[in-house]
């Protein structure tokens, strides 16, 4: 036998060896790194928004307001959506989501079309995560005013036990932009946004059903 087919043969038979040896490691670390992931992964069951939380913005085709002088406001509400309960998974390392802890927000949103001259929306949001609730309300005249009314509280249907978190009336007071027309409005569990104060104006006006 030639010398260097014998080695050349040995050296094959080697490399083969090595070969083998590298895809066992790799199926290995491949096992212990979705080991691994699958223990990464955190995961938040949503409770959903009680149904009773609809009772701070009741579903309705519009919302029709008067003055004193008996001038009437109409806001249609357009859209009307409401999330449903989901539970989210989330793995650290997949794209998108690196490092970073999995949430859940249900919310409840109202609006009119962007395209008339006085837009609307209302939306209430419930964060298990954070374990806040908001509400938020802004009505914009086109070219004149925005008018953004906010409240945070620190608690949750869940955490509270209750569905009333904002009480039975709540007041909220406009956030200031240059131009402001509403300054104040009023919301009562049950039947809604019935109040807004008109500065421009300088009159309530109040809602009539």
């Amino acid at each position: 036998m030639r010398f260097d087919l014998y080695f050349k043969s040995v050296k094959k038979h080697k490399n083969m060896v090595k070969q083998k040896k590298f895809l066992l490691s790799f199926t290995a670390f491949g096992i212990i790194l979705s080991v691994c992931l699958s223990s990464c992964k955190k995961e938040v069951e949503c409770p959903g928004l009680p149904y009773q939380m609809e009772g701070y913005f009741p579903s309705v085709s519009e919302l029709k307001f008067s003055n004193a002088i008996g001038d009437t406001l109409i806001l249609p509400v357009d859209e009307y959506s409401r999330s449903i309960p989901r539970t989210l998974t989330n793995n650290p390392w997949s794209e998108g989501a690196s490092g970073m802890k999995p949430f859940c927000v249900e919310t409840i949103e109202a609006r009119s079309s962007m395209n008339l001259p006085v837009y609307w929306s209302f939306k209430l949001a419930v964060s298990e995560d954070s374990k806040t609730t908001e509400i938020n309300f802004t009505i914009t005249e086109a070219f004149i005013s925005t008018n953004s009314f906010n409240k945070v509280v620190n608690e949750t249907p869940t955490t509270l036990g209750d569905y009333k978190v904002f009480g039975d009336t709540l007041i909220m007071t406009a956030i200031q932009p240059p131009v402001v027309r509403f300054t104040d409005v009023q919301i009562v569990y049950g039947l809604g946004l019935v109040k807004m104060h008109d500065v421009v104006n300088n009159c309530d006006w109040t809602r009539v059903w």
